[in-house]
């Protein structure tokens, strides 16, 4: 007779958005990571510390899809996507914001954060745009590049441009680290009232 998990644990499982199970990667000879697991349940927000070449970035690679893991398993929501399920990035439901922000230079903070938008219809997709600009405090700045930007409005772009198709999970991969004490303090707070 099978069992079956206790109500509690069926509805806190149902409450996990990312799940990661003895997730292993090497890069050559060099074990990056050792069968690392967590889960991440709707509506927190979980911090990977540790030292420089400790596997953070990996990690975050492995669950957006931009790395292959050598065992164990990504779910997010109720769909494993590593394996022989293995989904590419795009559809994975991942956002992702990188240290350097990634921003295209020939388009305007609208039109970056229009990119991932292309199955949008073009009404629906300015709406999206307007509401993004508007949540991150940059309405005032659509039609600017990416050089007339500060380093902390070019970091709400990325944001919004990763918030923008509505993913199920958000990926940021230390992306202070290139903003000065100050203002990192600032956008770290900013970012997590945006997240909230």
């Amino acid at each position: 007779m099978a069992e079956t998990a206790p109500v509690d644990e069926q509805q806190e499982r149902s409450d996990v958005i990312l799940s990661v199970d003895r997730l292993s990667k090497q890069f050559g000879e060099e074990e990056v990571l050792d069968a690392i697991s967590f889960d991440v349940r709707v509506g927190e927000i979980l911090t990977l510390l540790g030292p420089s070449g400790c596997g953070k970035t990996t990690t975050l690679r492995l669950i957006a899809g931009l790395e292959m893991a050598d065992s164990g398993t990504i779910t997010i929501g109720e769909r494993e996507v590593t394996g022989e399920r293995s989904l590419p990035p795009q559809e994975r439901g991942v956002g992702v914001v990188f240290q350097e922000f990634a921003l295209f230079p020939h388009l305007t903070a609208a039109e970056n954060i229009a990119f991932g938008l292309e199955d949008v219809d073009p009404a629906g997709r300015t709406s999206i745009v307007e509401e993004m600009l508007d949540l991150v405090g940059l309405s005032q700045y659509a039609e600017h590049y990416p050089d007339e930007l500060s380093g902390g409005q070019q970091q709400r772009v990325a944001l919004a441009r990763s918030l923008a198709p509505e993913p199920a999970v958000l990926l940021l991969d230390e992306p202070f680290s290139n903003l000065d004490v100050d203002l990192r303090v600032q956008m770290r707070e900013e970012v997590r009232q945006i997240l909230k």
